[in-house]
């Protein structure tokens, strides 16, 4: 088998089963670039200083939700209310209720907090309606910590994840 390149090819050679041509490659391997490097670690210093700032501005709002009141982890339900003594139901909450049709409410009608405990268990008690207005707000600030809580969280995890490439990075750059 007969190997030739583009310099000894015969033109007017038409069996090309004899031949193999090498191809040819361009450099796969671009030229060290060390303006293209620097920008890079400029953009990662960048990205590193904006999430610290991020940090810094849920810290704050963090502390703010915290020393507003008190936190609340569960949530409240409306429990059923018994016919008055017209036979009438009790309005929805959307509608306004005649505070003297409301002598007749069973017991068992209001609200309960409920919520889970450490062990994934339910609980609930009882809340009454002077209570409503303190405990949904402490459910709200909840809520609010515990969505900047996880913005909080996954900042962390990328500023965790660059420190680990670097040190990585670090480390086979020194080999």
């Amino acid at each position: 088998m007969n190997i030739s390149t583009s310099a000894n090819r015969d033109p007017d050679s038409t069996d090309r089963t004899d031949r193999l041509e090498v191809p040819r490659f361009p450099n796969l391997r671009q030229a060290s670039n060390p303006s293209l490097a620097a920008h890079m670690l400029q953009e990662m210093y960048r990205m590193v200083t904006q999430w610290q700032g991020e940090l810094e501005e849920l810290d704050r709002n963090i502390q703010k939700v915290t020393a507003s009141g008190p936190t609340l982890a569960a949530w409240l339900e409306s429990r059923d209310f018994k016919p008055g003594i017209t036979g009438e139901p009790i309005p929805t909450p959307y509608t306004t209720v005649d505070v003297v049709g409301l002598s007749e409410v069973d017991a068992r009608a209001g609200y309960r907090l409920c919520g889970l405990d450490e062990h994934g268990k339910l609980w609930t008690r009882p809340c009454l309606m002077s209570e409503i207005s303190s405990v949904s707000m402490a459910i709200a600030r909840y809520q609010q910590l515990k969505v900047l809580l996880e913005k909080k969280e996954k900042i962390e995890d990328r500023i965790s994840q660059i420190i680990e490439d670097l040190v990585y990075l670090r480390l086979k750059l020194e080999d």
